[in-house]
């Protein structure tokens, strides 16, 4: 008995480790060589194992991309939505969010990732939809709820969160990010760059939605 489960425990350690390379092998040359470029071949000669593991493991292609995907959306969120989970103030909590975001949205990794959606994302739109609901619309999602909050409070006046947070992500992110799409290598920006973007935007955002209680603490 004791055999028989050492025996899974082993091979259940193996299953996840063959798992876990072929998720990373996947994502590297997703971002080597874009959605067309990966091939289950170069998969399983980067991380080992079989066709057959992987098709068990993931039903093919599009399931490992998507898995893999999926995990680095949850990765790249994580540190996102600390902020917005917590009790600070908007300035102090809108603030962080941007800055975090900024960074993060302006790494060599993120930058090649967005290149490659907008370039071949039209050509694979169920792996697109399940990168934006575990990305971009689950952030959003998290930045609605805080304002929803914030509001309640009594420290913004707003009468539709969804859109105004839809406004202040636009904020952040909008400008940069044309950038990453135009050129190539894109601009690289400072700490002190995006922190005064950022604080820029935070000025403008909260001067149209504080409550009047709310700039009279904060004055």
């Amino acid at each position: 008995m004791k055999e028989t489960l050492e025996k899974h425990e082993t091979q259940t350690s193996r299953g996840s480790a063959r798992r876990r390379a072929m998720m990373d092998a996947a994502w590297e040359l997703l971002l080597e060589k874009g959605f067309s470029g990966v091939t289950l071949n170069d998969v399983i000669s980067r991380s080992g194992g079989s066709r057959t593991t992987l098709y068990d493991a993931f039903g093919g292609k599009d399931g490992l991309l998507a898995a893999s995907m999926e995990e680095r959306c949850t990765e790249f969120c994580a540190e996102l939505h600390i902020s917005l989970e917590s009790d600070l103030p908007p300035r102090e909590a809108l603030t962080e969010f941007g800055i975090r975001l900024s960074k993060k949205i302006l790494t060599e990794e993120a930058i090649r990732f967005t290149q490659i959606l907008f370039s071949e994302g039209h050509h694979f739109i169920p792996l697109v939809e399940s990168f934006m609901h575990m990305g971009p619309d689950a952030t959003r999602s998290r930045l609605t709820n805080y304002l929803k909050r914030q509001r309640d409070l009594g420290n913004l006046v707003i009468d539709d969160p969804d859109h105004h947070a839809e406004l202040f992500h636009s904020m952040i992110i909008g400008d940069w990010q044309k950038q990453v799409l135009k050129v190539v290598p894109p601009t690289l920006h400072s700490d002190a760059e995006i922190e005064k973007r950022v604080l820029r935007a935070v000025d403008v955002f909260l001067c149209g939605v504080a409550s009047q209680n709310y700039r009279n603490t904060t004055d």
